[in-house]
């Protein structure tokens, strides 16, 4: 028989997205779905949405509450959820009808705790694959090199299947965004075995107002603040993979310090500066690091620019 599958899916104001995402879960090819719609509030017709579909389908449960953020939306979703496995669908994407078959196949196949596959990035012009060219199992020190190098594998707990343990003591932090990026490292190394399969099974939209597409602002900083949470937890429990989790939290230090000094948010711009300062000796001791990204630290550090 097939295991029970909970499909988490926050919902804030995306009604003209909405429907479509609901309708490709649940005619998935895999039927034995416990589909849990979290409603944050929503002030457009996004909440009225999810009670005519839970009218139509009995495996949907819909969730009304007040506006928390995605990550406690996301939380109160795994708590009430009842499946050996968990999917996550933002709520302005949708999926292929036979990803979730898939990624369940794949994980029992290689008993994994967690498997992911490729995703369509796409706007209103045009549609990209990512994370499609291989197929591979790894072990959680792999997996979190390639999370590292942006190889083959993304940050988001979209796209994704997981054996629903791994939440018992990991939740998204709330009041935050970039939520993804302070879990997934702690999820892969909880899993120890996960897997990648390079079919493209969710669909992944880029559109104005959304949180990847919004203005930057001082709450960004948050980036910086689990990529220093990564390296520190990697130093301690992989530290082979020491210069390649300061790659990962230098590149971003240099990206923003720029980005804020453009935007000239002076305090935000000013605090990145003396993090990279603080950061000067690894970066000039890092074998693995570009020569271009230490020259871009050090004319930051020294010459402001």
């Amino acid at each position: 028989m097939e295991e029970l599958i909970s499909v988490i899916v926050p919902v804030y104001n995306v009604d003209v997205f909405l429907n479509k995402c609901i309708k490709t879960i649940v005619n998935q090819t895999y039927k034995n779905l416990e589909i849990i719609l979290v409603d944050d509030g929503s002030t457009d017709n996004s909440g009225k949405i999810c009670d005519t579909w839970k009218n139509e389908d009995k495996r949907i449960i819909v969730i009304h509450k007040k506006n928390e953020g995605l990550s406690a939306t996301r939380n109160i979703g795994v708590e009430k959820s009842i499946g050996k496995y968990i999917v996550f669908v933002d709520s302005d994407d949708y999926l292929e009808l036979d990803m979730i078959e898939n990624l369940y196949k794949d994980m029992i196949k290689n008993n994994t705790g967690i498997t992911a596959c490729g995703i369509i990035s796409e706007n209103f012009y045009k549609k990209n694959l990512k994370f499609c060219e291989n197929d591979y199992i790894a072990d959680s020190e792999e997996m979190i090199k390639r999370m590292l190098l942006k190889n083959d594998i993304h940050i988001g707990v979209w796209a994704k299947i997981y054996k629903r343990e791994l939440f018992d003591n990991i939740k998204f932090p709330v009041g935050k965004i970039n939520e993804d990026l302070a879990i997934t490292y702690m999820l892969f190394d909880k899993a120890k075995k996960i897997s990648h399969i390079k079919l493209a099974g969710y669909h992944y939209m880029q559109r104005a107002g959304s949180i990847g597409s919004s203005k930057v602002t001082r709450k960004n900083l948050t980036i910086i603040y689990y990529k220093e949470d990564i390296l520190n937890f990697v130093e301690k429990k992989y530290p082979n993979l020491k210069e390649e989790a300061e790659i990962f939290l230098i590149e971003s230090l240099n990206k923003f310090s720029l980005i804020y000094k453009k935007s000239k948010l002076k305090n935000e711009y000013k605090e990145l500066k003396l993090k990279l300062k603080k950061y000067k000796k690894r970066i000039l001791e890092n074998s693995k690091m570009k020569i271009s990204t230490k020259i871009k630290s050090l004319r930051i550090i020294f010459l402001g620019i």
